[in-house]
């Protein structure tokens, strides 16, 4: 075999490979507005930058490239914990959010205040070391890695008792499920 032969036979696997590679590990493949981590054992993240929860406003995202996997939003209470608990769910904010694919299809929408409890008209504070609001339209949505997402989060009605504070919106899932 010439050596021309074996440099293009080289580059073609190499290609191939990589190409491999970047279709098993979503951090090769990922675009977009966020910042990509994790793996498939730990579970993945995209984290978007983070929007000031006490300023009526309006936050664009778009990315491709995601894991094949359901993924769910949190929204960081960027410094609170579960002491926050009160502090986080007794405001009148509301907050809206809306996951649309590349083709329209709504993958997430999601509206209402913080509040205690469990249903698809609140959102509600998830706590422990830190403090995340979540809501249950934004739960478990299944996402490809060729498709392309846009997020919208809206915050409007701001209550003057609003915590000045940053929320981050983060993508997770992946997670391994155990016992």
């Amino acid at each position: 075999m010439s050596r021309t032969k074996k440099i293009v036979l080289t580059v073609a696997l190499s290609i191939i490979v990589l190409l491999w590679f970047a279709d098993e590990y979503p951090a090769l493949r990922f675009r977009g507005d966020a910042k990509f981590s994790g793996g498939p054992i730990l579970g993945y993240q995209i984290k978007m930058r983070p929007i000031p929860f006490n300023q009526v406003g309006e936050y664009v995202f778009h990315f491709r490239g995601v894991p094949d996997e359901d993924m769910s939003l949190q929204l960081y209470a960027e410094g609170k914990s579960d002491k926050n608990r009160e502090e986080l769910t007794h405001v009148d904010t509301t907050l809206d959010a809306f996951l649309v694919d590349q083709n329209g299809h709504v993958e997430c929408q999601a509206s209402g205040m913080p509040r205690e409890g469990q249903n698809e008209h609140i959102w509600v504070v998830m706590s422990g070391m830190e403090a995340a609001f979540w809501h249950w339209n934004c739960v478990h949505m299944p996402m490809k890695p060729s498709v392309s997402y846009t997020l919208t989060l809206r915050i409007s009605d701001v209550d003057p008792k609003t915590p000045h504070i940053n929320l981050l919106p983060v993508l997770e899932g992946g997670q391994l499920d155990m016992p």
